[in-house]
């Protein structure tokens, strides 16, 4: 019983919440350790509210989920946990989310609640509106990273929030184009708003979204305050068109989480981080290599 508890709160989703260290991380505050503290927290609050919405969102779906060849495993629409043992475990963790994030500062509760009233919204009736599903996703996302830099007082590049927002779109369309190749004519009884796209469209959407990232990621590396950030480049666009890869030949892009099960993938991610880390804090910023 304790582990449907913990997986109806979807901890492989965690990894999402992992933008609140966007401001730390970038700002180059990681050896300030209050600040690394106050992150830490803002991520486990996102835990927290982020599983309050998933258990709306399986009481809301549960019939539909019964229908599902995977979904109808989760705790809810399997019977492992009854849906007012949900509620009330959804209302414990929406209480410690909310504390936690009051205990940050009032300018995150305030992000933490916006983000609450979009992920609510979409639960209960937006996820079935064409396209602004998809975009609500993703300004979840956004709203992660700005938690995490008003989290410790720190700015942060529009450029890099824009990426974050189209990232979060092309994973979004290609979980989408997963779940109408894998449901086939049946996809709409598993979420309505299948019936609306169309694998072309999708297709569409994802180049869209890849092209327009690419050039958001390099105008981000381009005008932030050390130049080698521009080396980074190579590495957003191997793992771009490495999930597309997988998209469409490894049957993958259910879960954008999937993406950790691939080698290549996560080698691609370990470099980037690394290479991330080393011109952040190590590598001079005024060298005028590209002729600054």
């Amino acid at each position: 019983m304790a582990s449907a508890y913990l997986e109806i709160i979807r901890p492989k989703q965690w990894y999402k919440n992992l933008l609140v260290f966007v401001g730390v991380v970038f700002a180059k505050k990681i050896g300030e350790y209050d600040l690394v503290l106050l992150a830490i927290v803002g991520f486990l609050s996102f835990c927290a509210l982020s599983g309050a919405v998933y258990i709306l969102n399986d009481i809301v779906d549960r019939d539909r989920d019964k229908q599902h060849p995977r979904k109808s495993l989760r705790p809810i629409p399997s019977g492992r946990i009854s849906v007012s043992s949900a509620s009330v475990y959804g209302a414990i963790l929406l209480a410690a989310g909310t504390v936690a994030a009051y205990w940050i500062g009032w300018e995150f509760l305030v992000v933490a609640s916006i983000y609450l009233v979009f992920t609510t919204a979409y639960s209960l009736t937006l996820k079935n509106v064409v396209i602004l599903d998809a975009i609500l996703v993703a300004v979840g996302f956004v709203l992660r990273a700005l938690a995490g830099t008003v989290a410790v007082s720190v700015p942060i590049s529009p450029w890099l929030v824009i990426s974050v927002f189209l990232l979060a779109l092309f994973l979004t369309f290609g979980k989408r184009r997963h779940e109408l190749a894998v449901l086939g004519e049946d996809a709409h009884n598993h979420r309505e708003i299948l019936k609306h796209y169309t694998p072309s469209m999708v297709e569409n959407m994802m180049n869209i979204s890849t092209a327009t990232l690419i050039m958001a990621y390099a105008m981000y590396t381009f005008l932030a305050a050390n130049e080698y950030m521009m080396f980074t480049i190579p590495f957003a666009v191997y793992g771009l068109l490495r999930y597309t890869f997988l998209v469409h030949t490894a049957n993958e892009g259910g879960e954008p989480e999937l993406i950790f099960k691939d080698i290549p993938t996560v080698v691609n991610i370990v470099l980037w981080m690394v290479a991330v880390f080393v011109i952040l804090y190590y590598a001079p910023s005024d060298s005028g290599f590209f002729g600054g």
